[in-house]
């Protein structure tokens, strides 16, 4: 009975019916698996990443990053790193950092919120708000007002250089109201108020303490109450609680030793704040409009004054940077494509500094279909492009050289040529008695003026490339290509303050690409593009298919390089902590004295450093010109050769023949090794 089912039941089945459904799937499968599929571009994020990963191997040693992004899609933050000090925790967008003095801008803030309540006046002398008992500097009869102190014109020198720090790792511990009263009362300014901008000198400290005198209550409890609260930047403080110490970085010097948290004192108002990517992409919301509070007006009206990074792109707002040889930070907007960024480093790292990062990463094409697509090429292909490449001389290099000759050149050597031009042309004209002769006489110089600009301009360019040598580095890592600008002077610089007081400012990003070392990804087998900016980057190749050059496409123009070697730049090595060994307490008796040392270029007037023992260690302090007040530990390594944990630089100790040290020779990478004579025992 079961088998006569089983056949009725096939029977009212259809074969082609119950196969056809089966067909069309599989047709269609193989349909799909012959068309061409089109690779998708990396994620903006994605590329951050790999690049944090590769900054992390290759120049910031065990310091943390955080990098955050905010646009009308919302916040949001890219980390790689370990909290540190003992602590294997990740680093996030919750991790504190110190943001030195990116601090100005929310005293530059408070102060405008002082002027709006119509408590201060920006053109107030700062001697109103201070105790009689103070005099403030003045020159000419000219005061130093509050708008001299938030725009950092007030002539003051820089806090450091008269500090008489207790130590060199942390010198404004202890720096106190009493000694900055001391400091103004005996100070007599060089130049005019309002001459000059110097960053970092005791001029927004100064402002700070002003407005709490006023106010009645301390800083911390201003920024907090009307600047913090407001935007809700809950873990943005000076003082830090048990759970946000919790969540500090540990800071890193660039020789990958720990650095102390600096205590700021009374400077606090210049670079004291602390806080994280989280809280800082709060404040860029803020000021691009995504989210509105009660200071929206006071930013609106803030902007694009006092403190701010200026920035000669439209639109484009450098909220500030800042750092020390323990880590920096970046924040910055663009009005115009309403996005902003955020940087925070752990760690002292040479050019990929938080500025050189966070502005980069400002300009780059951040959608998936603004990017390009890498290809896959040979692996031999990488390899054939290491070297080196020289910029060559064209009529933008020449154009900018001619514009940075005009803008520091000494005006009177300037229009020396330009008057005795003048005087010999109106000679000759004066001694041409026909009028047709004066005519052609003056249009001779005319044309004689119009061939020569061009040329001037082509020679300042030739003569730039051969005193700075503008170059790029390509080193090639399996099937992976770096780049990194190598040059040295002019070339390797961006920071703040370098481009504000020189007035360099954009023309100087514009000759330095890459502004951080980066890789390179591949289009095709002559045409790559930077994985970040997605800035193209075209290789030549001569009859003999030998690699001879390659073009950036940057910013709208086109930088030819030479090449000049087929010799990579090395791998950057991460630094390797010394070890301190111990050592008699006798070889270190023998070294404690006081040494001379002759000028040089740092220190025009030399300087003095003394030794001294304390315990079982040595302990230095230096006294002189644009060197780190305070004492600071020696560590030795050898019984001659001892080492400094501050900033990483040698003491070798010469003996003569009884063994009793004479000399110490002081060497520090990148700079040349300079000798001190013992000239007695301490």
């Amino acid at each position: 009975m079961l088998a006569k089912l089983y056949t009725v039941s096939l029977s009212r089945i259809d074969p082609m019916k119950s196969i056809t459904p089966v067909l069309r799937i599989g047709c269609f499968l193989i349909l799909l698996l012959t068309i061409p599929c089109k690779a998708a571009a990396e994620d903006f994020e994605d590329a951050i990443r790999a690049y944090l990963k590769y900054r992390s191997e290759t120049d910031a040693g065990n310091g943390a990053i955080v990098v955050g992004l905010v646009d009308e899609h919302g916040p949001r933050t890219i980390s790689f790193g370990k909290l540190g000090g003992g602590s294997d925790k990740d680093v996030d967008g919750d991790t504190v950092f110190e943001i030195h003095s990116q601090t100005c801008i929310y005293t530059g803030l408070l102060l405008q919120d002082m002027v709006q309540r119509g408590e201060m006046k920006l053109d107030d002398p700062v001697a109103k708000y201070l105790p009689k008992s103070v005099r403030v500097p003045s020159r000419k009869g000219k005061e130093i007002t509050l708008r001299h102190l938030v725009t950092e014109t007030a002539g003051l020198p820089a806090v450091g250089d008269k500090l008489e720090a207790e130590r060199a790792d942390n010198p404004y511990k202890g720096y106190t109201v009493d000694k900055m009263y001391a400091f103004l009362s005996g100070f007599e300014l060089t130049r005019d108020p309002g001459a000059q901008f110097v960053h970092g000198g005791m001029d927004v400290a100064l402002l700070g303490h002003a407005i709490e005198l006023k106010a009645g209550t301390d800083y911390e409890t201003l920024v907090v109450d009307r600047i913090c609260n407001p935007l809700g930047m809950d873990s943005t403080r000076f003082t830090l609680t048990p759970e946000l110490k919790s969540r500090l970085a540990t800071r890193y010097n660039p020789q990958g030793y720990e650095a102390v948290h600096l205590d700021r004192g009374v400077a606090k108002p210049l670079a004291g704040l602390h806080s994280t990517a989280n809280d800082l992409l709060k404040f860029v919301s803020a000021n691009l409009g995504f989210t509105k509070s009660s200071l929206t007006p006071l930013l609106e009206k803030h902007v694009g004054n006092f403190v701010w990074g200026k920035s000669q792109e439209p639109g484009i707002v450098h909220i500030g940077g800042g750092g020390t040889a323990g880590g920096s930070v970046y924040s910055g907007f663009d009005k115009t494509r309403r996005r902003g960024v955020v940087v925070l480093t752990a760690s002292g790292s040479g050019r990929s500094n938080a500025r050189s990062i966070g502005k980069f990463l400002l300009e780059c094409p951040w959608q998936s279909d603004q990017r390009p697509i890498k290809t896959k090429v040979a692996g031999e292909v990488y390899g054939s492009y290491a070297g080196e490449y020289r910029r060559s001389p064209d009529w933008a290099l020449g154009v900018f050289a001619a514009r940075q000759f005009l803008r520091t050149s000494n005006k009177a050597i300037l229009f020396l040529p330009a008057a005795v031009f003048i005087a010999g042309l109106a000679c000759v004209l004066w001694r041409v008695g026909e009028a047709r002769r004066r005519w052609f006489a003056l249009g001779a110089a005319t044309l004689a003026l119009i061939v020569l600009a061009p040329l001037v301009v082509l020679i300042s360019g030739y003569i730039l490339c051969a005193r700075y040598e503008p170059r790029i580095g390509i080193r090639a890592e399996g099937d992976r290509l770096f780049v990194e600008a190598t040059s040295a002077g002019l070339w390797s610089i961006d920071d703040w303050y370098y481009a504000q007081t020189t007035g360099l400012g954009k023309q100087a990003m514009d000759m330095l690409w890459p502004p951080i070392p980066t890789e390179l990804l591949a289009k095709s087998e002559t045409a790559f593009f930077e994985r970040l900016s997605a800035t193209p980057l075209t290789f030549s190749r001569n009859a003999g298919g030998k690699v001879t050059a390659l073009v950036v496409d940057y910013r709208g123009r086109s930088y030819r390089y030479g090449r000049v070697s087929d010799i990579p730049p090395k791998p950057p090595e991460l630094p390797k902590p010394r070890l301190a060994i111990k050592v008699d307490a006798k070889l270190l008796d023998a070294c404690v004295g006081q040494y001379e040392f002759p000028p040089d270029a740092i220190s025009p007037s030399g300087l003095k450093l003394r030794i001294r023992r304390e315990g079982d260690h040595l302990v230095g302090e230096a006294k002189g010109e644009n060197v780190a007040r305070g004492k600071f530990e020696i560590y030795p390594e050898s019984e001659t050769s001892f080492f400094l944990k501050i900033d990483g630089a040698q003491l070798v100790f010469a003996k003569n023949e009884r063994g009793q040290v004479t000399a110490v020779s002081y060497h520090l990478d990148g700079h040349p090794t300079v000798v001190g004579k013992k000239v007695d025992a301490d």
